[in-house]
């Protein structure tokens, strides 16, 4: 059936400053009308009265683990997971095996996406050949290839000579280049430097080296014009400097991981490897920062850095790996600061939704303006459930809700008129 109505739903979207009680008429993919007590024959019909209705989620920041590690995660899992969260864009993340660095596996991401079908992923290409951080890949290629911006994203691009000239090269393709800000040299332990990595005696990764990487690429970012997108930032400092540098007019975005909004360090001694992350989790003082940031705008975007590991790759913590699952827990973490009264639905949505859309240049997401595409989510913002064995769609379980009692679930998912989840 090529016809879906959508009744009394609150419909939310921040591209048209849009709030209101209403139907949405879908046809041919399309969204055809909104209005009230909207009419069409043969149309499949959902009662949604008491959810929202908003554009579906954009998620600047996923790990796939395809191609090379499937036994964490493949197109088809994740596409499963991220349409349960309500997204249906994700920018995938380099550190494959082989890594985004060639055409040839930019294709294999786009391809693969486009036969699965339920939802878009694009690449992110690899800065540098193998992501080793010696030699500028050609963007040009990638670009073509079918790669929306470029990241060796979990291996920091260190030599400031090849970061100045990825931001030039990148400016003139119209490109935006993310890096994931940690120097090497300072970030050689685990957890963050505090507290717990004193209580535990495990070396960490001080908030100086977020610091320091995130200074040196604003001021390249503001010195050559290029576009520089700061991936999930984690202290106020770092804040603090992106803002400073935004209101010298340089043009630098940032993402938060919804985690990092959530918990801070302490979470390590009730959730172990489940709650390492890099950039770890913070000091209360940070995250209270980083909320500030979300209330102020200068944080652009929530990303959530979905990094699936397998149970034997998450022991000890000096041995784990680094990161957690987090498309279907972002939207409850979010709807959590919704009710702690730190920003609106509008604002949520146009974090996950409207904002990373923009940033990428995808005019066919991120709104629903009539004659645009219908990519869209309905979810009920009080509903209950657990992210456990039967409602867990990825492959992997490593997170620290893992089991733990959540608020707010996607009812259905629509990607280009298609419904392609529906939990109801």
């Amino acid at each position: 059936m090529s016809k879906l109505l959508i009744r009394r739903a609150r419909i939310i979207d921040p591209s048209q400053n849009l709030d209101k009680v209403g139907d949405v008429l879908i046809e041919k993919g399309r969204i055809k009308a909104i209005g009230e007590e909207l009419f069409e024959l043969e149309a499949q019909v959902i009662d949604a009265e008491g959810t929202i209705l908003c554009p579906s989620f954009v998620d600047m920041h996923v790990h796939t683990r395809d191609p090379g590690q499937e036994y964490k995660e493949d197109m088809k899992s994740v596409s499963k997971a991220a349409t349960a969260g309500g997204f249906t864009t994700l920018v995938c993340m380099p550190n494959t095996n082989p890594p985004i660095d060639s055409p040839e596996v930019a294709q294999y991401i786009v391809q693969k996406a486009e036969q699965i079908g339920i939802c878009r992923a694009i690449p992110a290409g690899a800065l540098t050949k193998g992501r080793k951080g010696k030699e500028l890949t050609d963007f040009y290629r990638l670009k073509e290839a079918g790669c929306i911006a470029l990241t060796d994203d979990g291996s920091p691009l260190m030599d400031s000579l090849l970061m100045e000239r990825a931001l030039k090269l990148a400016k003139q393709l119209g490109m935006l280049v993310m890096n994931h800000c940690e120097d090497d040299r300072l970030a050689y332990g685990h957890i963050n430097e505090g507290y717990v990595s004193s209580l535990l005696g495990i070396s960490s990764r001080p908030p100086s080296a977020e610091e320091v990487l995130v200074a040196r690429d604003c001021i390249l970012s503001y010195r050559t014009g290029g576009r520089l997108h700061v991936q999930h930032v984690s202290t106020a400092l770092s804040l603090e400097m992106i803002r400073f540098f935004k209101e010298k007019g340089a043009p630098i975005s940032c993402e938060v991981n919804p985690y990092h909004l959530l918990f801070t360090e302490e979470e390590l001694l009730s959730s172990g490897s489940n709650a390492k992350v890099n950039p770890p989790f913070r000091k209360e003082e940070d995250r209270r920062a980083l909320i500030e940031g979300l209330k102020d705008g200068t944080i652009d975007c929530i990303a959530t850095d979905h990094a699936p590991h397998a149970p034997w790759e998450k022991g000890l913590l000096e041995s784990s790996m680094p990161g957690m699952i987090g498309l279907q827990t972002a939207l409850p973490m979010a709807l959590e600061l919704i009710r702690e009264g730190h920003i609106s639905y509008m604002r949520m949505i146009e974090l996950m939704s409207c904002r990373p859309a923009k940033l990428l240049g995808l005019e066919d997401c991120g709104n629903l303006k009539v004659g645009s595409k219908a990519n869209l989510v309905l979810f009920d913002p009080d509903r209950e459930w657990y992210l456990k064995e039967d409602t867990n769609l990825s492959k992997s379980r490593n997170t620290p809700l893992w089991n733990k009692k959540l608020r707010g679930k996607v009812l259905y998912t629509i990607y280009e008129g298609r419904i392609v989840y529906r939990d109801v």
